[in-house]
């Protein structure tokens, strides 16, 4: 890249985060396949390259991690994901030296060590942690868009966020010496320890923390033991000794207002305070929004994992939360969504994100990205459709008060039964592919 065409890309209003490793070395990963029986496929050895990174807004320079020096300055930067790391414009996650702010929010309560690069293929992800912040889920990812360079070399847009990890003060706060934030994890098979599910679900637990090699052994037996018995207690009707249920009910009502028709959940993020028996788990953040405004029917996690559990169960606590949540939060949340969407579609950041368009898509000429607007008015005319199709479908039953809210109208037979293909996109087709049934799946061969 020039300084013309660097000079360029801080005229379109969006910070540029440049990033030089030592020597130029590339951060490089390998991909791994799924074993038998098994699903996904992610990467393996990726390399965390040491470097320096800078921000520049305009005229400035808000931040500088200073030449690397370990444990004092500088990063470290490796490609991160799954599916989404073999593409050419990698995803990473960023790892500073010495805490602080990348978002430069002027607070050390903001400071960490760990952010991430997330790709930029549209505006779901912005969309998707709205949605998480107006249903008031225990934490809300901050964010900003920005312009990369890596090695000279233009990368494109991303947006440089939080990581989900633990940070009392402003990220996930569980306890520091036997809390966990934990995932129901499609990729447990590429991680050095996991934690087996009792439903015989092609997914385990793994940790984000505390980090698997700092899990003593006896909290990894009180884990196990208390999520064996939260599992139990969705098929007794007592999950609610065990779970949070008001956060299970907005995550899961987010899914189905995103219309997300991931099957495996967009990652399943969850907490748990503490070791002790009074401490809840909770569901984390969403995350992952590649397959949201997709369907015109229930989100597809929404018949699967706990819920198909929590919304057979015979105990009405979890119906009724939803189901009350979504009648509380409808008009407001959609008034407000589309507010949202207006004000930045006119924003300094949505119009400097629509200027360095241009520039990432003569970068990425095999996926041109759509300007703002184009992208709003498409999601506006979504969430319109999705409000109707909800009102339709979570709906008083005749006999029921307003503490006895039920759902109906659920093509349960339709919903057990629907087929996937092998990497779990719904078909219309019922030859070869995946059946649910009852939250089960079998090959069909």
């Amino acid at each position: 890249i020039t300084d013309t065409e660097k000079q360029q890309l801080i005229e379109t209003g969006l910070p540029l985060v440049v990033i030089e490793t030592v020597n130029h070395e590339e951060p490089t990963c390998e991909i791994a396949v799924a074993p038998p029986g098994c699903l996904g496929q992610s990467i393996k050895n990726a390399t965390k390259v040491p470097g320096r990174l800078v921000i520049i807004n305009g005229e400035n320079t808000t931040y500088d991690s200073g030449e690397y020096e370990s444990g004092t300055s500088g990063i470290t930067i490796k490609v991160r994901g799954n599916w989404s790391a073999n593409l050419r414009n990698h995803p990473y996650k960023i790892k500073l030296q010495k805490k602080d702010d990348l978002l430069c929010r002027g607070d050390k309560q903001y400071k960490d060590k760990d952010w991430l690069l997330l790709r930029v293929p549209n505006l779901n992800t912005m969309i998707g942690f709205k949605i998480n912040e107006m249903l008031g889920l225990q934490w809300t990812p901050r964010y900003q868009y920005v312009n990369v360079v890596l090695n000279g070399d233009y990368q494109g847009l991303y947006m440089l966020a939080e990581s989900v990890d633990r940070n009392a003060d402003c990220r996930l706060n569980v306890d520091k010496s036997s809390g966990y934030i934990f995932e129901l994890d499609a990729y447990w098979w590429n991680e050095d320890l996991s934690v087996k599910t009792s439903f015989g679900w092609n997914v385990n637990y793994t940790f984000k923390y505390p980090d698997s090699k700092d899990i003593t052994d006896e909290q990894l037996s009180n884990f196990e033991k208390y999520i064996h018995e939260m599992e139990a207690s969705l098929m007794n009707a007592t999950c609610t000794e065990y779970i949070d249920v008001e956060s299970f009910a907005n995550w899961m009502l987010a899914h189905d207002i995103l219309g997300d028709t991931d099957p495996a959940g967009s990652n399943m993020f969850l907490t748990k305070y503490d070791d002790s028996s009074t401490s809840k788990i909770m569901m984390g953040p969403l995350w992952d929004y590649d397959c949201i405004m997709n369907t015109e029917e229930w989100a597809s996690i929404h018949r699967s994992y706990y819920f198909y559990w929590l919304f057979e169960s015979e105990n009405d606590t979890f119906r009724n939360t939803y189901a009350r949540r979504w009648k509380d939060i409808k008009d407001i949340l959609f008034n407000s969504l589309f507010e949202f969407f207006d004000q930045f579609v006119e924003s300094p950041e949505g119009q400097a994100l629509n200027a360095a368009i241009p520039y990432h898509n003569n970068r990425w000429t095999d996926y041109k990205l759509q300007t703002v607007q184009t992208y709003i008015e498409s999601a506006k005319s979504y969430f319109e459709t999705r409000k109707s199709w909800l009102d339709e479908n979570i709906v008083f039953e005749d006999g029921f008060t307003e503490e006895g809210i039920k759902l109906t109208k659920v093509d349960r037979e339709t919903l057990s039964e629907r087929v996937y293909n092998i990497v779990g996109q719904p078909t219309t087709t019922s030859s070869k592919g995946i059946k649910i049934i009852k939250g089960r799946k079998f090959l069909v061969k």
